[in-house]
C-alpha cells in the first residue's frame, strides 16, 4: 500500500461526503438542493482545474475519470428519482410548453419575444467555417436543421443561453403551486422563430467546460492589472475538458468531432444539465418549511460592550468566530480607523473580496480622509479575478497605492494593519485571519479572527508588509512564520520537538484543524511523530493524502472530517510540547502550494483565555458524532455515528455558544445602549 492517497481521488472523496449531505433525509428538502449544487460546482471546478492539469502534463487520469463519473451519475440519479419527486409534492413542478394551460402560454409567449428573443444569436458551426468561442459552463441550445428540398447532411447551429439575463426557472402564474418552465425549454419550443425557412430536426442542450489555469509572464509586464485582463480573456479559448450533452444524437456526434473532444470525454446528462443553477431556487425567499432555519451571526460579545475599539484592543486580544460571530466588528475596525483623526495609516491584504465589499469602501474612505492606505490586492485569486480587479481599481481612484503581490507568489495571508498615533508615541493595532475580508463568505464560511495590539507581532507585520511592498529580505521573526520563506520549516521543528519530547508518561499531542493535507515532508513527520508515541488528531475538511491507522507507520493518528451548513475553513494547530502548550492560526493549509508558491501567515495566540477558547473549538470538533467522517487506512471515509452516546454537533454547539454569549453581553449593558428589538433566536 502506497503510503499517500491519490490526490485527486481524496478530492473526490470530498465531494462524496458533500453529495451524502444532499442526499441525507434528515436535511429539509432546500438545504439538500443547496448540497447539490455545491457539489456540481465543485465538480466544475475539478474538471477546470484538476482534470485539465492532467491532461495537460499527459497523466493517467482513468481511475480519476471514472470515479468523477461514478459520483456525477450517482447526483444524477439521486436528483431525479428522489429530489424531483419531492420537489413536485412541494409545488415546484417542471412543465413542458406543451402541457402549459392558454393563459400560461400567452406569458410564455409574451416573455419569449419581448425579453429573451431580442437577445439570442443563432451560430452556425460547419465544417467551411471558423470554429466560434464557446464560453465554458454556459448552456448552448443546439439545433438540427434542414433547409426544404435539400437532400444534403443537416446543418448545425448553436444558441449561447444568457445566464446572466434570465433566471434558468421561469415561473408560470398560478395561485396554488410553483410550476416552472426552464429556460432551455422556452427556447426549444420557440426555436424555429430563430431558424426561418429551415426545419429542426434535432433539438439539444450542451455544456462545455475548459481548463482554468491562468499563464502570462509576471515579470515581463509592469501593467499586472492589464496582464491579468488579458489572461482573463485567454481563459476563454482554453482547452476543452468536457463536453456535457442532454442526448447522443447526430447533432453531438457532430459538435464533438468539430470541437476535437474525445469520446471519453463526452458525458451524457438527459434531464437537467447544470444542477447548480437549478439549486438557487433553494435561496428563494420564502418556503422556511423547506429549510433549515437561517442562522443570523451574533454580536461579539467584547466589541458589543466596547465604547471604544483601541482601549478594548490595548486592554485585551480578541478571538472572532465567523459566522457565529458577525463580520460586522471586522466592519467596525476598518471604518473607525478609517474616520479617527488620529490613524495615519492602513495596510491591507485581499485575496477574495466581495462586490460592493465594506472592507473596501472603509479603505476608499480612509484614503479619501487623507490616510496612508496601502492595499495587497491578490489579482490571480481564482474565479475572482474580476472581483479583485474592480475594488484594485476603485481603491487605486480614491488615493490608496495598491500593490499585486510578489512575481511568481500569490498572496493567500489575510491581515490588516492600523498605525495610530496616541501620546506615548505609534502605535499599531492588528486584524490577521484565516478567512478572507469579505462579507458574503462571512456568512457561510467558519473561520477565525484575531485582532491584537501585541508589539511583537506589530513589528513582524510590519516587516512582512515592508518585504513584499519593497525590497527588503525576509529577516527571523519574533512571532510569526511566512510561506514560502520559513512556514515549512518551522511546521517540521514543531512536529519534530514533540516527537522528541515525547515520554510514556507524556506522550505529545498535534490537533491540527485545516482544509487539506497533502504535503508529503509533512505527512512523512507526521507519520515519524506516531511512531514515536505521540498522539495526533487531524480534522481536515478536504483533501488528505495521509493514510491514518496502519501498523508501524501511523497507529497513533487519527483523521476525521466534517461536512456541515457552514464550509470548514480555519486553520487551527495545537502542539502540547511537553506541557508548555502552543497554539497558532494560519492562512495557509499543509500543501506544497502553500508552503513554495504561496505567502502565508502563521501567527501565535498566546493569551490563556484565547487559547482554551480554541481549545475548547477543537475539542468540538473532535467530539462531533453528527456531521463528522473518520478516514479509514484505505482512503475512503466512514461516517461516525453517534450510537446511544449524547449527539454532538460542533457547528450547532458554536452557534449555541454565541447566541449565549451576545445574549450576556446585551445583559450586562445599560437600558439605553440595548438594542430595541432583540434579535430573533433562530438555531442552525
Amino acid at each position: 500500500m502506497d503510503k499517500f492517497i491519490d490526490r485527486e481521488l481524496s478530492a473526490l472523496e470530498f465531494n462524496a461526503r458533500v453529495l451524502a449531505e444532499a442526499t441525507d433525509p434528515s436535511n429539509p428538502l432546500f438545504e439538500r438542493l443547496k448540497f447539490i449544487g455545491i457539489v456540481s460546482g465543485n465538480m466544475d471546478e475539478f474538471f477546470m482545474v484538476r482534470v485539465a492539469s492532467l491532461k495537460a502534463e499527459d497523466a493517467e487520469y482513468a481511475a480519476v475519470q471514472q470515479k468523477a463519473r461514478q459520483l456525477l451519475e450517482e447526483r444524477n440519479e439521486y436528483f431525479l428519482k428522489t429530489m424531483v419527486p419531492e420537489l413536485a409534492a412541494a409545488g415546484f413542478v417542471r412543465l413542458q410548453p406543451e402541457s402549459c394551460n392558454p393563459a400560461q402560454l400567452e406569458f410564455l409567449g409574451q416573455f419569449f419575444h419581448k425579453e429573451v428573443l431580442p437577445v439570442l444569436t443563432p451560430i452556425a458551426i460547419s465544417d467551411d467555417r471558423p470554429l466560434p468561442d464557446l464560453n465554458s459552463l454556459r448552456l448552448h441550445f443546439v439545433a438540427g436543421l434542414k433547409e426544404p428540398k435539400h437532400k444534403g447532411p443537416p446543418k448545425y447551429a448553436v444558441v449561447e443561453i444568457p445566464a446572466k439575463l434570465f433566471p434558468r426557472m421561469i415561473f408560470l402564474p398560478t395561485e396554488k403551486w410553483h410550476p416552472f418552465i426552464l429556460i432551455e425549454d422556452l427556447i426549444a419550443s420557440f426555436a424555429a422563430e430563430l431558424f426561418p425557412g429551415f426545419e429542426i430536426i434535432e433539438k439539444g442542450v450542451m455544456r462545455l467546460t475548459r481548463g482554468a489555469e491562468l499563464t502570462f509572464d509576471e515579470e515581463k509586464d509592469e501593467d499586472f492589472m492589464r496582464v491579468m485582463t488579458e489572461a482573463l480573456r485567454e481563459r476563454r479559448e482554453a482547452d476543452i475538458v468536457r463536453l456535457e450533452v442532454s442526448a447522443k444524437e447526430p447533432w453531438a456526434q457532430f459538435l464533438a468531432k468539430k470541437l476535437a473532444i474525445a469520446e471519453e470525454d463526452v458525458v451524457l446528462n438527459p434531464s437537467w444539465i447544470d444542477l447548480k443553477t437549478i439549486s438557487q431556487l433553494a435561496f428563494q425567499p420564502g418556503f422556511d418549511a423547506l429549510k433549515r432555519p437561517l442562522w443570523e451571526p451574533r454580536a461579539v460579545p467584547e466589541f458589543e460592550r466596547a465604547d471604544d475599539v483601541w482601549t478594548l484592543l490595548k486592554e485585551k486580544n480578541v478571538l472572532v468566530f465567523h459566522p457565529y460571530h458577525s463580520f460586522d466588528a471586522v466592519v467596525r475596525f476598518l471604518e473607525t480607523a478609517a474616520d479617527d483623526p488620529d490613524v495615519l495609516a492602513i495596510k491591507q491584504t485581499f485575496y477574495r473580496t466581495d462586490t460592493d465589499s465594506p472592507a473596501i469602501r472603509a479603505l476608499e474612505r480612509a484614503a479619501e480622509n487623507g490616510k496612508r492606505v496601502t492595499a495587497l490586492v491578490e489579482l490571480k485569486a481564482r474565479f475572482d479575478e474580476e472581483n479583485n480587479i474592480e475594488g484594485a481599481r476603485r481603491l487605486a481612484k480614491a488615493g490608496a497605492s495598491v500593490l499585486y503581490g510578489v512575481a511568481g507568489l500569490k498572496t493567500h495571508a489575510k491581515v490588516c494593519l492600523v498605525a495610530r498615533r496616541e501620546p506615548d508615541g505609534i502605535r499599531r493595532y492588528l486584524h490577521l485571519s484565516t478567512g478572507n475580508y469579505n462579507s458574503k463568505t462571512a456568512r457561510i464560511y467558519s473561520d477565525i479572527g484575531y485582532f491584537t495590539a501585541d508589539e511583537d507581532i506589530a513589528n513582524d507585520i510590519s516587516a512582512f508588509f515592508n518585504m513584499i511592498t519593497g525590497y527588503s529580505q525576509p529577516l527571523p521573526w519574533a512571532k510569526i512564520e511566512v510561506a514560502p520563506y520559513g512556514l515549512r520549516r518551522r511546521l517540521l521543528r514543531m512536529i519534530r520537538r514533540e516527537a522528541l519530547r515525547a515520554s510514556p508518561e507524556r506522550p505529545g499531542h498535534i490537533r491540527a484543524k485545516m482544509n487539506s493535507l497533502a504535503d508529503p515532508d509533512l505527512i512523512e513527520a507526521l507519520y515519524q511523530a506516531s511512531n514515536a508515541g505521540v498522539k495526533i488528531e487531524l480534522n481536515v475538511r478536504g483533501i488528505c493524502r495521509l493514510r491514518p491507522g496502519v501498523p508501524r507507520l501511523s497507529e497513533n493518528i487519527r483523521v476525521v472530517s466534517i461536512v456541515d451548513q457552514f464550509l470548514e475553513h480555519s486553520r487551527i494547530f495545537y502542539f502540547a510540547n511537553g506541557g508548555e502548550e502552543e497554539m497558532y492560526l494560519s492562512s495557509a493549509d499543509w500543501m506544497p502550494r502553500n508552503l513554495d508558491r504561496r505567502l502565508e501567515l502563521l501567527f501565535p495566540v498566546e493569551q490563556a483565555g484565547n487559547q482554551q477558547e480554541l481549545k475548547e473549538v477543537l475539542d468540538l470538533y473532535f467530539r462531533d458524532n453528527t456531521k463528522a467522517w473518520v478516514l479509514q487506512p484505505d482512503g475512503s471515509w466512514e461516517r461516525i455515528e453517534a450510537g446511544k452516546a449524547k449527539k454532538v454537533r460542533a457547528q450547532e454547539a458554536l452557534c449555541e455558544r454565541a447566541k449565549s454569549a451576545e445574549e450576556s453581553a446585551l445583559k450586562a449593558l445599560p437600558n439605553e445602549l440595548k438594542p430595541q428589538k432583540p434579535r430573533p433566536a433562530e438555531k442552525s
